[in-house]
């Protein structure tokens, strides 16, 4: 099949004006000057085999068009316009600036051509490409066509201007091609815009290119840009497994219901499990029953074997839904990029907080999360201080919202809880002496504080960070909430089953001056004191709904706010 003649990338008016004569005036002077090369190599030719006298032409013809080459590259760069208002005939470069810095490092000279062929890495980086789903991303974002396209032009050209354009052009797309694919793995998928090229991050991939084209193994050295955190590295591997393992499918699995057909709903769950790795063909009932469990499991839904609702719905995705998540939350992990040696982690949607120490888990607890209606933000922020057996200041929302009602209606409902009413000047108000038939949450100016002890709705230790949603960890004398496969219970702050393990932690590590206080001993005293840590310890609260164990089994956790599902029909890159 003939390669498409496109319209091509340098431009039409620049191949065939007073820019080619110059060029070829060029070619005419090297020529002349280096006749006695020619002799030189016509007689090497003459006295080695047929395999060397191919060679040896080879060498000499890349000699002679170089200068040319690099003369149309400098060029084209001095004509070619900023980034965000590309010329309409370069269009398919999506990263001219960062073209423009990398081929001035290289001085305008080929890095992936020599004469006819294309080179190693070359060969290897249209590899990577062609298995781009292995990292989440589509091989169409990349100009995969265009490049064999004007590699076939090249090698069939036969006038040496279109020589030239097709050499320059495929120059051009491996770059861009190289410097997208990196730049997706490195920052996450970005608009090719002015704000994208603003950010050193994206201009430190130039002289990391031009470093990798120069190593012993180029691959090894693209892929390295990829974010170092463990959770990352696992779910990019679990993919790998994934769509080496499973049927790729578009159409959701239409799930019979089991009361009305338990024959067909087995089967057609038998093979749902079984593409997706859980069961083996020709399995017992004992064992259909454990994969059942176990899927049930890694899609965070309680592990009764019971076809609930839940799990139908989970067992109905189709394989190309569940691809597109793992690659929605490789993008999202890519866009964290956690370099941080030591942090607290907690992933909403997994009800679940790490504490990581060089990339590794030190120490982990369950999590209640907010509710629906009361979602906890993603927060980058540092853990500053913790407050042993804190009392508790009612938000405003929760005053009006929940407790005004109960108050006007239940003269106990402040005794019984512990609370207590203060007024702007921070003075206690007796119940009694508040009239609560006139009160109304637009008249009501008191607010409402409930004291430190085992019952408090903060618990023995809260840990504060600056955030503008006034939320923070803490924990809660409602230990057997942790017990349920669903924990988005709070009204947005984040409750800790295991508060003591993550203060001992923080107090050890990051405050020196307090190293010495058993603050696990001090909660369980009643001891209100709050401790500052001489070094914040970085916090992320984040959503990620795909993760994946040692043995690259991938958790699908429920989209509890429903961000995933905004959010994969407006990304370009999974359509």
């Amino acid at each position: 099949m003939e390669p498409t003649k496109k319209t091509p990338i340098i431009p039409a008016c620049f191949c065939k004006s007073s820019t080619e004569k110059r060029i070829i005036n060029w070619t005419k002077k090297a020529v002349l000057s280096n006749v006695w090369l020619i002799v030189m190599a016509g007689i090497l030719i003459l006295s080695t085999s047929y395999q060397s006298h191919t060679k040896e032409m080879l060498l000499m013809e890349n000699d002679l068009f170089l200068p040319a080459l690099m003369v149309n590259m400098t060029d084209f760069f001095l004509q070619i316009p900023d980034a965000g208002s590309p010329a309409k005939d370069i269009s398919s470069l999506k990263t001219i600036p960062l073209l423009k810095d990398f081929y001035a490092r290289q001085f305008y000279r080929p890095v992936w051509t020599s004469t006819t062929t294309i080179s190693d890495q070359a060969v290897v980086l249209l590899g990577l490409l062609d298995k781009a789903e292995m990292y989440g991303l589509k091989t169409s974002l990349f100009p995969v066509p265009e490049i064999r396209n004007e590699l076939e032009l090249m090698k069939n050209s036969n006038i040496q201007s279109s020589y030239l354009t097709s050499r320059m052009n495929l120059e051009l797309l491996l770059t861009d091609a190289c410097l997208r694919f990196m730049l997706f793995l490195k920052m996450g998928y970005h608009d090719f815009d002015s704000t994208l090229f603003s950010l050193s991050a994206a201009y430190s991939l130039t002289p990391y290119l031009i470093s990798a084209l120069a190593s012993d193994d180029f691959e090894k050295r693209i892929l390295a840009v990829q974010p170092a955190f463990i959770e990352y590295r696992k779910l990019q591997l679990a993919l790998v497994k994934f769509l080496n393992s499973t049927e790729r499918a578009d159409a959701r699995i239409s799930v019979p219901d089991p009361i009305k057909d338990s024959a067909l709903f087995r089967k057609t769950i038998e093979n749902v499990l079984i593409n997706l790795g859980y069961l083996q063909p020709g399995s017992t009932d004992e064992s259909f029953i454990l994969s059942l469990k176990k899927f049930q499991y890694y899609h965070g839904l309680e592990t009764d074997s019971k076809p609930g609702k839940n799990t139908c719905e989970a067992l109905s995705q189709s394989t190309e839904y569940k691809y597109k998540r793992i690659a929605l939350n490789l993008d999202r992990l890519r866009k964290e990029n956690l370099q941080t040696e030591q942090f607290i982690y907690i992933n909403i949607p997994a009800y679940q907080m790490r504490i990581y120490k060089k990339n590794r888990i030190i120490g982990n607890s369950k999590v209640i999360v907010g509710a629906v209606k009361t979602p906890t933000p993603m927060i980058r922020s540092k853990i500053v201080r913790i407050i042993t057996n804190p009392d508790w200041r009612v938000p405003r929302s929760i005053t009006l919202d929940e407790m005004l009602p109960k108050l006007k209606s239940d003269s106990g409902y402040l005794n019984r809880n512990r609370l207590r009413l203060i007024d702007k000047n921070r003075n206690t108000i007796a119940y009694h002496q508040v009239d609560w038939n006139t009160v109304s949450a637009e008249t009501f100016d008191l607010s409402i504080r409930q004291e430190s002890g085992k019952d408090n709705s903060l618990g023995r230790v809260k840990f504060v960070f600056p955030n503008p949603y006034s939320v923070f960890l803490h924990d809660t004398p409602g230990k057997q909430s942790f017990s349920r496969d669903i924990r988005a219970l709070s009204h947005g702050c984040i409750r800790v089953q295991h508060p003591e393990m993550l203060a001992d932690y923080l107090v050890r590590e990051f405050s020196r001056q307090n190293q010495d206080i058993d603050v696990i001993s001090m909660i369980n005293k009643g001891i209100r004191r709050e401790i500052a840590l001489n070094f914040p310890v970085d916090l992320y609260i984040h959503y990620v709904t795909c993760e994946a164990d040692e043995d690259l089994n991938i958790f699908f956790y429920n989209d509890i706010y429903g961000i995933d599902e905004k959010e994969l029909e407006k990304l370009e890159f999974l359509q």
